[in-house]
């Protein structure tokens, strides 16, 4: 790779489960800055039942997460390959999250599907996957991963909240899961209105109608996971066992759901934004929840007391696909032997260079210099 400048692809699917951000950056580095720019990027949807298969991936057998786990690596590749074509793109390599179908640190284990091996079969450049893993067996959350990206690539800003499938928050070193986001709110929708194609509540419309459920908001505010203090993080499993057996014990419409489930959501980010001790701060805010209208005026709300508000200035590119960015940078982190987590951030003893690199078939890189 040249010294000081390089070309990467950064691919994420969150929990939300609504879609593969591909984003190719240019990096630059002067000592211990980078600059970063974005060459292209897209959102591309799920296709061929990806989502329900993940849903219950967690329950199915082990030669059928075997084989989803090489599958869903392939279909990552070849989307990167005709990311790469289509654009005419040229990087010197890309980066994955992978699909996160068990999160239990506190078992010390954690897992992302989508085989690097199979993905890199159809890449013309090095691969790196698997960034959770290391920290989570040294110890840590294996979660969030994106503050170190945010304090090298955002160094003028200074708190961050992203709203994918689940909300966390970032400041001051401190970086945390707040509450579950899109993946509650998607979930219920689905399940009543399963024959939607959309499959989302498109801008929070529905639950903007809907009524307040003082009792279920009690219910869910008063979940164990509240009560702990950073570092924490969250998977599908505490939603499955905690969260959805709360809101299945309310018989209601579907609009009076979504609506106590946003001024939940809201309410558990300004608590979270307290713990910080942040105050009188511009929240740069990131995720497809970003465009959910009335969880975004609910957040604005209950964080005007501390004089916290949404910061709208940012360029919609890094709002909508910051993530795949910051994954990239990882990447290329990774590719440097340089740290890729945050003991601050992850409860783990050290900072460490996490991810697995992964060598593209046609082979003409060297990961030693000889």
């Amino acid at each position: 790779m040249p010294a000081n400048r390089w070309k990467g692809i950064g691919a994420m699917t969150g929990t939300s489960m609504d879609g593969l951000d591909l984003a190719c950056c240019t990096f630059e580095r002067t000592e211990n800055r980078y600059v970063f720019s974005i060459d292209v990027a897209e959102s591309l949807p799920l296709e061929g039942g990806w989502r329900d298969q993940f849903m219950h991936l967690y329950e199915a057998d082990a030669e059928t997460y075997a084989h989803i786990h090489v599958a869903w690596g392939a279909w990552l590749g070849q989307q990167m390959a005709a990311f790469i074509r289509r654009n005419g793109l040229n990087p010197h390599f890309a980066a994955m999250h992978g699909q996160t179908i068990f999160h239990q640190p506190g078992r010390g284990f954690t897992s992302q599907i989508g085989d690097g091996e199979a993905a890199v079969a159809f890449l013309p450049c090095p691969l790196v996957s698997n960034f959770r893993v290391k920290d989570v067996v040294l110890g840590g959350q294996g979660a969030p991963l994106v503050p170190l990206g945010e304090k090298f690539l955002f160094p003028d800003r200074r708190l961050f909240l992203n709203l994918g499938g689940f909300s966390n928050l970032s400041f001051g070193g401190s970086a945390f899961d707040v509450a579950p986001c899109n993946i509650v709110l998607n979930a219920l929708y689905r399940r009543h209105l399963p024959a939607d194609p959309l499959g989302y509540d498109d801008r929070g419309a529905l639950a903007a109608s809907g009524q307040l459920l003082p009792d279920l908001l009690t219910a869910l505010d008063n979940l164990p996971f509240y009560t702990q203090l950073p570092p924490k993080s969250l998977g599908w499993e505490w939603v499955e066992q905690q969260c959805m057996p709360v809101l299945e014990r309310f018989d209601a419409p579907l609009a009076d759901l979504l609506h106590t489930v946003v001024l939940h959501i809201a309410r558990q980010i300004a608590a979270g934004l307290s713990l910080t001790g942040a105050r009188n701060e511009a929240l740069l805010v990131t995720g497809g929840g970003r465009h959910h209208h009335f969880l975004m005026e609910e957040i604005a709300r209950a964080c005007a007391p501390l004089g916290i508000a949404p910061d709208y200035t940012a360029p919609d590119a890094w709002t909508d696909y910051k993530e795949a960015i910051i994954f990239a940078f990882l990447g290329l982190r990774c590719l440097e032997g340089e740290t890729t987590t945050l003991a601050s951030v992850t409860g783990a003893p050290q900072d460490a260079v996490t991810g697995a690199i992964h060598l593209p078939p046609g082979g003409g890189w060297r990961v030693v210099r000889v």
